[in-house]
């Protein structure tokens, strides 16, 4: 039984339309406060200001970009981005974006999960890569859980207030 299943005010789906606005301030207020993002980064350079529901079809492809509201408020995203390379194309990197730590157990788990489906069902993805900092603990026990398992890392990759964090680096085959 999913997460999603047991809490009646938790909803998993693909964006549409209507969502867009919303979507773009989730995201500006997640780069601002440089929190509670989890994954790859080279969507971070999607032109958030001008996007409009095309753009996040035609960028990310349909399904690629699953929303988690709870009471109807948008609480994450997850998003994911492949590189068009003939070699590189059975590889998918996994991006989590959470308004707050908290729904990293439950929200964030299910969001993951669905995007592992959704990777499944293509037939295309055959591996999911993602990046999480060092000292995100919480959400690399999320990954483990789910089936991802460390590859290596990347040392002082990140810094923030003057202090440096490596990036560990998570794969999961799907197939």
């Amino acid at each position: 039984m999913s997460i999603a299943d047991q809490n009646t005010n938790l909803v998993i789906r693909r964006c549409n339309a209507e969502d867009v606005e919303e979507m773009k301030a989730f995201l500006k207020e997640c780069i601002t406060v440089n929190k509670y993002i989890y994954g790859e980064y080279d969507w971070m350079e999607f032109p958030l200001e001008d996007a409009t529901y095309e753009t996040f079809q035609e960028t990310f492809g349909i399904g690629n970009l699953l929303l988690g509201l709870e009471d109807d408020v948008l609480q994450g995203i997850v998003v994911l981005t492949k590189k068009s390379a003939e070699k590189y194309k059975h590889v998918g990197n996994i991006t989590l974006a959470l308004r707050t730590d908290e729904h990293v157990s439950t929200m964030g788990k299910e969001l993951i999960a669905r995007m592992i489906l959704v990777c499944k069902g293509k037939g295309v993805i055959r591996k999911v890569n993602l990046r999480v900092r060092e000292d995100h603990f919480k959400i690399q026990e999320i990954y483990k859980n789910l089936g991802f398992y460390e590859e290596g890392s990347l040392a002082r990759d990140v810094c923030q207030n003057g202090m440096f964090f490596s990036t560990l680096l998570y794969g999961r085959s799907i197939d």
